[in-house]
């Protein structure tokens, strides 16, 4: 079965609307709505399943535009093509989804009780070193990029090279421009040197919008206590990702391990500097041989089959933010610092770099 038709159909069983609750907010502080760093909203979901994401309190999210597996020209077209793709998508639910480009655009989500989009490239290989490609794609809604995609590009080194030479000459006209945009810098992915040397190039804070911390899980897509505090330091934003392989090998009752490092990243970084980037389709995703082999199909190396569940068991679904904040009230966490992690942080940080 084809992913698409797949999608389709997961999403049609999880029909039926939960009842959207009722959030405060106000015109600089928004309170009880939740931002996700980095998710999926793929163009093949239904309404209903919109509907359960809207009733999790979701009001805002980035979402990957292609696989930033593509290299070359070839990387620059697709992801032209698949932006068209999600642009048609949105404008054919407008009573769901605002095509978000700025943070005026989280105000009236929250207020029209819809989602806000935000776009994001998981690679900065569509650009090659042709910078005038951001203008373009800026223009076209773009707002975050992120650096690298665990192998080496013309910016820098990813999480997954050998060894890890840091920032390129490329990379630093990268970043001054991003910059001069006032386009979001993503490390998500970066190797540590390469992490360390954007965050203090940058002249604007910027953001790891899904990772986990490798003081507590020694896996090389985690981030080490150094750069948490670093990244803290020039007011940038990471988002706890929820992909089980970062932080435990237990495959069941595993949930209390993804708080431990929210209160971890909490501990090091300051609450400040702490949010939620899922790093996960939305739907339930069901454990079948099926959506495993569409996973060695998609990811390749990346993915074996003893990997599998790649999910959370208690936050695999459209409610998960809920679970979340249900536990962070177990964990003792104020209202306060809970909309902050929820989404007050990431609020903070789009007013601050994109506007």
């Amino acid at each position: 079965m084809e992913r698409r038709e797949f999608i389709k159909q997961a999403s049609a069983a999880t029909a039926g609307l939960a009842m959207l609750p009722n959030f405060l907010y106000a015109k600089d502080a928004p309170s009880g709505f939740v931002f996700d760093a980095m998710g999926e909203i793929r163009d093949v979901y239904t309404m209903e399943l919109i509907d359960k994401i809207l009733a999790s309190g979701t009001r805002a999210i980035a979402i990957t535009l292609s696989d930033p597996k593509h290299y070359g020209h070839e990387a620059y077209d697709i992801l032209l093509k698949d932006l068209a793709a999600y642009d048609k998508y949105f404008y054919d639910h407008p009573t769901h989804f605002i095509k978000a480009t700025r943070l005026s655009d989280i105000d009236r989500a929250i207020k029209e009780k819809k989602l806000a989009v935000f776009y994001l490239i998981q690679s900065s290989e569509p650009i090659e070193k042709d910078l005038s490609r951001l203008d373009v794609l800026y223009n076209l809604g773009l707002r975050s990029v992120q650096m690298t995609y665990n192998s080496r590009n013309y910016v820098g080194d990813g999480c997954y090279e050998r060894t890890d030479a840091g920032l390129s000459n490329f990379g630093m006209e990268l970043v001054a421009r991003l910059n001069e945009k006032n386009m979001l810098i993503d490390l998500s992915h970066a190797g540590m040197k390469t992490m360390e040397e954007t965050i203090t190039a940058s002249k604007k804070p910027v953001i790891i919008s899904h990772s986990t911390c490798r003081a507590l899980y020694q896996h090389a897509r985690n981030t080490t206590d150094e750069n948490l505090k670093l990244l803290a330091d020039h007011g940038g934003v990471i988002g706890m990702c929820q992909i089980r392989t970062f932080m435990t090998k237990e495959k069941t009752n595993n949930l209390e391990v993804y708080f431990d490092h929210i209160d971890h990243a909490v501990k090091t970084a300051g609450i400040d500097h702490v949010a939620i980037g899922s790093d996960r389709d939305h739907r339930v995703i069901p454990s079948t041989e099926e959506e495993i082999q569409i996973l060695l199909k998609e990811e390749g190396a990346q993915f074996k089959p003893t990997d599998w569940p790649l999910f959370l068991e208690k936050l695999n679904g459209p409610s998960r933010m809920n679970v979340i904040r249900e536990n962070l009230v177990k964990r003792k966490y104020t209202q306060s610092q809970i909309d902050k992690i929820m989404g007050g942080n990431l609020y903070r940080l789009y007013e601050e770099v994109v506007g």
